[in-house]
């Protein structure tokens, strides 16, 4: 019977680890190159800067790729032909330059003056990440010889289609991400929540007497105002959070895994800095100072898809622009479900954790009553949760007092709550 190339793969594995150890072998005496403090270093370096005034320049994409890429094509090319490196070393250096980058983002050494340093890192990052896939693609399509005198035009395609791509959807006044990739983030990362039964939340922003700031100053001025508050959004989102401009004078941050408690916090402390920042003009405000107001809402336990949470966080919006602006308001389902338990010994802290809280027992402290009952309410929209009681910060439990259970997918059990409109 004929042997097919899997079972003789597998009785030759003794020579298949020699090819291996061999390849990798072959490939770390070339990369010892890249170890070494060698001109091609400088080189490297040199690439970096121009990679990163790549994605600093503010001029428009075609301007970049006359101005810009071709240096750095040119560059590219010098390395590897005076070097001798094969397009597989080139694929590992890029890659080694990504992650450098990378790097650089969360190094404190680095000192970035503000935020659009770090875009420009994240950006430049994924500058190098291409270019190592057009190395990787061109060898793997033409072969490692013919792959260098092949790629110039592909590397060109590469730098532009990145820079295209960072202006399609990018708010070209604020910086922001534009309301288009908004929608197409925000439907991502609810299919993620969903997928992995974690929460989703989101915060609109809207800056208070907008128009009559507009009016009084006009548009030049009222523009800074949108250009620094987006600024402020930006440094204090999380790297995870998607910061974009809705429309107008309306941004939005989705917070992935985040619950309802969490992002009414961040949308606070946004609040009272901007409330606290000093803005060009501000003495024409009723307040004598630039305000914001804020809507949050939280998937699934304010509402059942994107669409739902748009329509719930600007619900809350509504409601704190009604009820005087500078303030946050955070959906509310309507229904309060309260939960109690009863400790069989003392006990001096105890939290609920769940679905509805992403699990954190720093959220729902559960406060103790007279009669020695541990007891909370929260407001939940109609809907199944899993929960458990924290104790002292140690001990994970079940709700005794509560017979349906399910398993938590660790061995052991939570507790089944149904809320009921």
């Amino acid at each position: 019977m004929k042997q097919t190339l899997t079972q003789l793969i597998e009785q030759k594995e003794s020579l298949f680890r020699d090819q291996w150890r061999s390849s990798v072998e072959v490939l770390r005496d070339r990369v010892e190159l890249f170890s070494s403090d060698s001109p091609v270093f400088a080189k490297v370096h040199r690439l970096m800067l121009s990679v990163i005034a790549i994605v600093e320049n503010k001029e428009s994409a075609e301007q970049a790729v006359d101005a810009q890429l071709r240096p750095i094509v040119f560059r590219l090319r010098e390395i590897q032909s005076t070097h001798q490196l094969s397009s597989t070393e080139m694929v590992v250096m890029l890659f080694l330059m990504r992650n450098v980058l990378k790097s650089m983002i969360e190094d404190p050494a680095l000192e970035t003056p503000d935020h659009h340093a770090h875009e420009a890192l994240k950006q430049a990052s994924n500058l190098m990440n291409r270019l190592g896939l057009v190395f990787f693609e061109n060898a793997m399509r033409l072969g490692e010889e013919d792959a260098g005198q092949h790629d110039v035009l592909a590397i060109e395609y590469a730098l532009l289609y990145e820079r295209t791509r960072q202006i399609a959807i990018t708010d070209r006044l604020t910086g922001l991400y534009n309301f288009g990739y908004f929608l197409e983030r925000l439907k991502e990362e609810k299919m993620r929540a969903e997928r992995y039964h974690r929460l989703l939340s989101l915060i609109i922003f809207d800056i208070d007497h907008f128009k009559k700031y507009n009016d009084a100053n006009g548009h030049p001025a009222g523009n800074e105002v949108l250009k620094k508050i987006a600024e402020i959004l930006k440094e204090e989102a999380r790297e995870v959070d998607i910061v974009a401009r809705y429309g107008g004078e309306e941004m939005v941050v989705v917070l992935p895994e985040t619950g309802r408690k969490r992002a009414a916090e961040l949308a606070e402390r946004i609040r009272e800095r901007i409330a606290s920042t000093v803005f060009n003009h501000m003495e024409s405000q009723p307040l004598k100072k630039v305000t914001v107001s804020a809507g949050v809402a939280t998937y699934p336990v304010d509402a059942a898809n994107e669409e739902a949470l748009v329509k719930r966080a600007d619900t809350s919006l509504y409601e704190a622009k009604s009820g005087g602006r500078n303030r946050v308001i955070a959906y509310d389902p309507g229904n309060r479900v309260t939960i109690r338990y009863q400790a069989p010994r003392e006990v001096s802290k105890v939290a609920l954790v769940g679905n509805f809280n992403n699990w954190d027992k720093e959220v729902d402290i559960m406060q103790p009553q007279d009669d020695g009952v541990f007891q909370t309410t929260l407001p939940l929209a109609p809907g199944t949760y899993h929960y458990k009681f924290v104790l002292n910060d140690l001990e994970w439990i079940v709700d005794p007092a509560n017979p349906q259970k399910t398993g938590d997918g660790w061995g052991g059990e939570n507790s089944v709550l149904r809320v009921i409109a």
